[in-house]
């Protein structure tokens, strides 16, 4: 008898235990997580970032987002330490809302139980606030002040100075080759007032002339070098005797810079692709091995942006500085501004004359110019 008791008393029991471990443990919601605080939103042209602190028992985190004025959640991000989210795809010039709701799960059920929400943050990209379109100036040769030229592609040292110092005193942000890169990949915002400055070919009076102006601005400049004309010493600066020979910067003067001021960069004009094939450019007509090797040869200088000589390039050479992890390469046919829609490798230029005027340079770098009529 006490025995049929007992066997009854234990089922009763068991039974209990099943279900308290259904109901209690296995079929429950999980634990709720404390509040979810320090929610930020940073928005650029190609994301909406979201971070906020780590919850303390939180499993994960549950996304919202407004939509039609409605909350709505959007994603489920693991927990841990990952407090961060980003949204790629969005509509610019439009507000949006978001909160976080930090969850506890069930480790059986995997049922999980939302804590407190975070505050309510906006994110909104107003394109006119940040540039949209920049002006990237290509300057060639820098003679003295008062020297006569017939080309107009050297700029007299006066004309440059009186150029770089409207820059300056209008507020104009002058990019690194780095920033300008950033920007193009729509992970920077720069002001509207934004430009870059380069000079090619790599002639020995931008150094000496060009080079004290940019410091004495403030500014940033890259100058593109033609490899084979780059030797280990600069000549010394001679120009009442030089006349039309063009001399170049050598490696001790890029060494020295690098190291003075970094913010005059060196880059690549390729190394030997500057003189004419057949009347042709060498980028239209050279092979893609031919490329490679002309890329190989420059290894040593560390270029990681490229101008093409005269501007002009093929597919052919695109893939082979991209294959050879250059980020960038610049031309400047037509004479448009650099735009985010360009082409990473053929990005716009617009070649700067000291012929132009003030009254011209005034309006391209104030993005006014007609685009095919910017030089």
């Amino acid at each position: 008898m006490y025995r049929g008791i007992l066997t009854v008393s234990l089922a009763i029991i068991l039974i209990g235990a099943m279900i308290f471990a259904w109901f209690g443990l296995i079929h429950r919601d999980g634990p709720e997580p404390d509040p979810t605080v320090g929610l930020e939103s940073k928005v650029t042209f190609a994301e909406i970032s979201l971070t906020w602190e780590q919850t303390p028992k939180a499993d994960g985190y549950f996304i919202y987002a407004s939509k039609d004025g409605d909350m709505k959640k959007i994603a489920d991000v693991a927990g841990g330490e990952n407090c961060s989210y980003t949204i790629e795809k969005y509509t610019h010039d439009k507000q949006y809302q978001f909160q976080v709701v930090a969850y506890g799960q069930n480790p059986i059920s995997k049922k999980k139980n939302e804590g407190t929400p975070s505050q309510v943050v906006t994110a909104e990209y107003v394109s006119a606030d940040y540039a949209q379109k920049i002006p990237i100036l290509a300057y060639h040769k820098v003679i003295p002040a008062g020297e006569s030229f017939e080309s107009g592609l050297n700029i007299t040292e006066d004309v440059l100075d009186n150029e770089l110092s409207y820059l300056h005193d209008n507020g104009f942000k002058t990019l690194t080759l780095d920033e300008f890169y950033k920007w193009h990949q729509g992970k920077l915002e720069v002001p509207v007032k934004s430009c870059v400055i380069t000079f090619d070919d790599g002639f020995y009076g931008v150094y000496y002339l060009a080079y004290p102006l940019i410091k004495k601005y403030d500014q940033a400049a890259t100058m593109f070098l033609i490899g084979k004309n780059t030797e280990d010493v600069t000549a010394p600066y001679t120009p009442k005797e030089d006349g039309d020979q063009n001399h170049y910067v050598g490696k001790d003067v890029i060494d020295q810079v690098r190291e003075e001021y970094p913010r005059f960069e060196f880059e690549s004009h390729t190394y030997d692709m500057h003189n004419r094939v057949g009347g042709k450019e060498p980028a239209l007509v050279y092979s893609y091995d031919q490329i490679m090797d002309d890329i190989a040869k420059n290894e040593k200088f560390e270029f990681r942006y490229l101008a093409y000589p005269c501007g002009d390039y093929s597919e052919t050479i695109q893939k082979a500085l991209k294959d050879s992890g250059y980020k960038m390469a610049f031309a400047y046919r037509p004479f448009y501004y650099a735009k985010r829609s360009d082409d990473t490798y053929a990005v716009n230029r617009i070649k700067i004359s000291g012929k132009m005027g003030m009254e011209k340079f005034i309006q391209i770098v104030n993005g006014e110019s007609a685009e095919h009529d910017a030089p």
